[in-house]
């Protein structure tokens, strides 16, 4: 079965001095609350690019999504141009460059991105609530880069859930909704599932087609039934695997996840079929 995850930040552009690299023991210990105590990636402490790229062979992931990061301090940020080079340099990788909708001329640097490396940049990252001037995803500052993404029939990985905000409010499954209503033809990727509030985002992904549901490293957690029931029932062409690395390992998260699905069918959906669909690449 071919293998797309959709959500992997390895050691470069930036992210290697980011705190979930520079500070292995408090990722190993999320790692562990996510259910993989002492089973870490060893790209996690050698912050080597060629550890990340064997365990992803080792995994048998095809394609691997690096999204970038503007903002949140400890976290990111990462260098969009660096990021894009390295996705362009290495087979398996695609770049979605993170974008500010308040930095003046973030158009042009995407644009001026997607001309030295069409293959590589496929869509955008927001993530409005760890912006430095934090925004509600509904907010009219954010349109921007909504419309330019819909022009171009790019994805947006959109994140809404986890701590992704100053307060609970910014990963409320509403603010999706309505930017999913508003711009019917962009492809919304919800990153972090919209976790803790699983039962809505599901609702928002129910009634808005264009919104598809990415649980991340959220899929396994204590609580997750709302999720798991979705992927393997009526949302099944709407879910999208993504791991979160580097605070899981590759292949004992692909396993544990595989043992969630429910049938071959579902499994060839949401771990290749829906984000090769998104991408625009080719079914085998």
């Amino acid at each position: 079965m071919k293998l797309i995850d959709f959500r992997v930040r390895p050691p470069v552009a930036g992210f290697e001095h980011a705190s979930m690299y520079a500070r292995p023991e408090r990722t190993e210990a999320m790692g562990a609350v996510f259910g993989f105590p002492g089973a870490m990636p060893p790209s996690l402490r050698t912050r080597s690019p060629r550890d990340f790229q064997a365990e992803r062979r080792a995994a048998g992931i095809g394609l691997c999504v690096l999204p970038g990061r503007v903002g949140a301090p400890g976290v990111g940020p990462a260098d969009n141009a660096l990021l894009v080079d390295y996705a362009a340099s290495e087979d398996g990788l695609c770049a979605f460059p993170a974008v500010d909708p308040l930095a003046p001329g973030w158009e042009n640097a995407i644009d001026a991105l997607h001309r030295r490396s069409p293959a590589a940049v496929r869509g955008l990252v927001l993530e409005p609530g760890l912006l430095a001037s934090p925004l509600y995803p509904d907010d009219e500052r954010c349109e921007p880069v909504y419309a330019y993404c819909a022009a171009r029939g790019w994805p947006l990985i959109l994140s809404a859930g986890g701590n992704i905000g100053p307060d609970c409010g910014f990963s409320l499954p509403v603010h999706v909704d309505r930017v999913a209503r508003d711009f019917p033809e962009l492809p919304i990727v919800v990153a972090h599932g919209g976790w803790p509030w699983i039962t809505a985002i599901n609702h928002v992904a129910f009634r808005r087609g264009n919104v598809y549901i990415s649980p991340d490293m959220y899929a396994l957690m204590p609580g997750n039934e709302a999720f798991l029931v979705a992927m393997n029932s009526y949302l099944s062409e709407r879910y999208l695997y993504a791991s979160s690395y580097p605070f899981v390992p590759l292949t004992a998260y692909r396993d544990a996840f595989l043992s969630k699905i429910a049938s071959d069918t579902v499994a060839e959906r949401v771990l290749f079929l829906n984000a090769a669909n998104l991408l625009g690449l080719e079914a085998p």
